[in-house]
């Protein structure tokens, strides 16, 4: 990997951190939405490069749209957030502006991707939002394509059923770059909402 493109990898890396679970630790004002001023982040001794410049870089060569980078004319600065992921319980909602889901057919596949190594926790515990405030779901099960809710080398596929989780009134989200993001019952999934459990590598379903 080429020297810029490895120091881009990793202050996105850094800046993602920074956003979705680090801010209040560093200092650094962040809002119920998720959004940071630029100008306060300039201003962070160990946040210097990010200048607007550098900011608009990473924001629009990131695949999966991580970012959402825009002016405000009341802060009259622009600012920056994660579009989900976060652990902070100051963001009441995933970084604002996500569209509820009500009916199944708005989101026909909910698909968690995940690994051999954490299926039989899985299995046996349904699915956690660990230090997160909701579980992430794709909402495609295309692993051969660059895809915003879970990573492209994921070994196993969990098929949330959806109408079920609706029809109980557990709340699905869609944030900005098409993730669906579920907080579950007290930050877990039961395995009864699962359609389906699929083996990526063979194509067989799993038992739970």
């Amino acid at each position: 990997m080429p020297p810029k493109q490895q120091l881009d990898v990793q202050l996105s890396k850094k800046l993602s951190w920074l956003l979705r679970h680090g801010a209040k630790t560093e200092g650094i004002s962040i809002g119920s939405d998720g959004f940071v001023g630029v100008t306060e982040l300039q201003e962070h001794p160990r946040y210097r490069s990010f200048t607007l410049e550098k900011l608009q870089e990473i924001a629009s060569a990131d695949s999966k749209q991580r970012y959402t980078l825009r002016w405000n004319p009341e802060r009259g600065d622009h600012e920056i957030r994660a579009n989900q992921g976060h652990s902070l319980a100051v963001v009441e909602s995933e970084a604002g502006g996500l569209e509820r889901i009500t009916r199944v057919e708005q989101i026909p596949l909910a698909v968690h991707g995940t690994y051999y190594r954490h299926w039989e926790a899985i299995r046996l515990q349904g699915l956690s939002r660990m230090s997160r405030n909701h579980v992430h779901f794709a909402s495609s099960d295309r692993t051969n394509c660059i895809l915003s809710g879970f990573r492209s080398d994921c070994q196993i596929l969990i098929y949330l059923n959806v109408e079920k989780v609706l029809s109980d009134e557990i709340p699905i989200y869609r944030s900005s770059n098409n993730v669906l993001l579920c907080p579950g019952i007290n930050g877990s999934i039961p395995k009864s909402y699962f359609l389906k459990v699929v083996d990526r590598k063979t194509g067989q379903a799993l038992t739970y």
